[in-house]
């Protein structure tokens, strides 16, 4: 859960300043109260990483370590496949209007490809450093 308010954290900037980029111009941002948009997104966020936590570890715990690997394989897909299916509305930065135009701006020409790259960094470490963690501590109750 930890990780999935830090990402909700880290993308708060992006939901406040490129709203309709966030949205993936699927509905102009102007028709909508992005913070409580922004806010149901973190809810969803929440409720995904307690669900996929809660199913894994009941899964880990009757010893279905495979099952409990599959629930990690379809969010990895579901993750990925949204990525492949918005790939070419998250490469052109601009309001609703200019994506519809088709005079949005690429994203390595707009300002924001800074703090995206800034936040997929912190992103990529965040996630990171627990596995690291975990890593380690499993090695080291191994060792006893």
């Amino acid at each position: 859960m930890g990780f999935a308010l830090f990402f909700w954290i880290s993308v708060t900037w992006f939901a406040m300043n490129v709203p309709d980029w966030m949205l993936c111009y699927f509905v102009p941002a102007a028709s909508l109260p992005m913070p409580w948009v922004h806010g149901i997104f973190a809810l969803c966020l929440v409720l995904a990483a307690l669900s996929g936590h809660t199913l894994t570890a009941v899964l880990l715990q009757a010893g279905r370590t495979g099952s409990a690997l599959s629930v990690l394989a379809s969010g990895a897909v579901c993750w990925f496949a949204l990525w492949a299916f918005t790939l070419d509305r998250y490469l052109a930065v601009g309001t609703h209007e200019e994506w519809l135009a088709g005079t949005a701006v690429h994203l390595q020409e707009s300002s924001i490809v800074g703090p995206m790259n800034t936040v997929g960094a912190l992103q990529g470490l965040a996630g990171a450093l627990p596995l690291l963690l975990l890593f380690r501590a499993g090695r080291r109750l191994r060792a006893r």
